[in-house]
């Protein structure tokens, strides 16, 4: 009768890594098409050459603050997720040399590191956003003839960020199953083994 051997820490934090990478990849593909679904939409919204501003700010600031929210809540985890597949403890030479022939991980885990830095940087405009009122009403935070000056650059860079985590969920869905960590992680432990056997046959 086989007897199923007990677990040892090793083998529980490589099935709770196993596990977080299958939760990665869920997200980075959803994150993909939420980026470009989100994308869409504001362009559909501010019209051609940005002609509709204004609709764009009546009809998008309910949704402003919780697509924000949800896009960096994503991004955090699909950063965490990316990072999580490099050998950070090498040393930074190897890091370096991974990025200088194409590593899809590394590749990847700079383009989303990348994205959310971006994504906070136009927190201040999605607050503004979700608080926006007609320039022409008091208390309004928006000056007439600028809304299209201010919105620009919020676009481009939304537009930026979604060909970013495009372009990194492609890297990484070429090679799901690519994890500097988790070959580490395995060599550690076939390195043990000739060891015990070594005291074993002693």
């Amino acid at each position: 009768m086989d007897i199923k051997a007990s677990w040892t820490t090793k083998d529980v934090a490589l099935s709770v890594h196993r596990g977080f990478r299958v939760i990665g990849l869920f997200t980075h593909g959803f994150l993909a098409g939420y980026a470009v679904w989100n994308i869409i939409v504001i362009y559909v919204l501010a019209g051609n050459q940005f002609s509709t501003i204004s609709n764009l700010l009546q009809q998008y600031k309910t949704l402003a603050y919780p697509a924000q929210c949800l896009l960096y809540f994503l991004l955090t985890i699909s950063t965490v997720s990316a990072f999580d597949r490099i050998d950070l403890a090498k040393a930074t030479v190897a890091v370096l040399r991974s990025f200088l022939t194409l590593d899809p991980a590394a590749i990847a885990s700079f383009m989303y590191f990348a994205a959310l830095v971006l994504s906070l940087s136009q927190q201040m405009t999605s607050d503004r956003i979700n608080l926006y009122t007609p320039p022409l009403e008091n208390g309004s935070l928006w000056i007439s003839d600028e809304e299209k000056e201010i919105l620009q650059p919020w676009i481009v860079i939304n537009l930026v960020i979604a060909l970013l985590v495009g372009i990194s969920w492609f890297f990484l869905s070429y090679r799901p199953q690519l994890d500097h960590s988790e070959e580490l992680m395995f060599n550690g432990e076939v390195e043990e083994y000739p060891d015990k056997e070594a005291k074993v046959s002693s």
